[in-house]
């Protein structure tokens, strides 16, 4: 069976958007499908990029390193998402550490296959305007990071981690450790923006019960 056969959902990623039918299901089908049932490094920050990561399904952690050796968690990546494709292409170093985590299957698209899509002028603008949604959520974040109090920095993170899915899995302990705060504060914070009907938690469970009014939260 072909790949574009097995996840037909990827000829509607947004990198191959407005592009023939036929180039997007010879551009699937030559990829290669990586599964991952644990949390498994595919890119490493100082090194070279093979290709492009395509997400299937799962998610992709971005995580920088920085000089004083602390990891930071920087963003998380969904289905339709790509990875490693700037540094691929252009023979940098990769800026930042991507891990597949847990049940996570992804499309693999090798240098070359990239450079041939290169020749399609529209394959180009997808790739800058998916690089320019990058831009654009690096500077969100940043101005979230620095200047935003806790509930605010974790209201971006849940909308961030609920985008495709309203159900969120991830343990208060590592809420903390991305926010930026103690597990403590992540507890209360959460009780209060489930007291305010935004959210349900349940057995470490998050569910997003109303994103317009948790944005709206946010907007405050």
């Amino acid at each position: 069976m072909e790949v574009s056969d097995r996840f037909p959902q990827m000829l509607k990623a947004e990198i191959l958007s407005g592009l023939p039918k036929k180039f997007r299901k010879e551009f699937i089908d030559r990829c290669t499908v990586l599964n991952y049932d644990s949390t498994t490094q595919i890119l490493t920050q100082g090194e070279k990029s093979p290709g492009m990561f395509l997400i299937a399904s799962g998610n992709i952690e971005i995580l920088y390193l920085g000089e004083d050796g602390q990891q930071t968690f920087f963003a998380r990546a969904g289905v339709g998402a790509i990875v490693g494709e700037t540094e691929a292409i252009t023979d940098q170093l990769c800026a930042a550490t991507a891990e597949a985590m847990v049940n996570t299957t992804l499309l693999f698209a090798p240098k070359s296959l990239l450079m041939d899509a290169l020749e399609s002028v529209e394959f180009v603008k997808n790739l800058v305007r998916v690089f320019h949604g990058h831009l654009l959520q690096l500077n969100y974040f940043k101005l979230i990071d620095r200047n935003s109090p806790v509930d605010h920095r974790l209201c971006a993170y849940l909308l961030m981690f609920s985008e495709r899915n309203s159900t969120i899995y991830d343990s208060q302990s590592y809420l903390a450790g991305v926010v930026g705060c103690s597990r403590q504060t992540i507890n209360k914070e959460l009780g209060v923006l489930r007291d305010q009907g935004f959210i349900s938690v349940k057995k470490g469970v998050i569910e997003i019960l109303d994103r317009e009014k948790l944005e709206a939260f946010l907007s405050v």
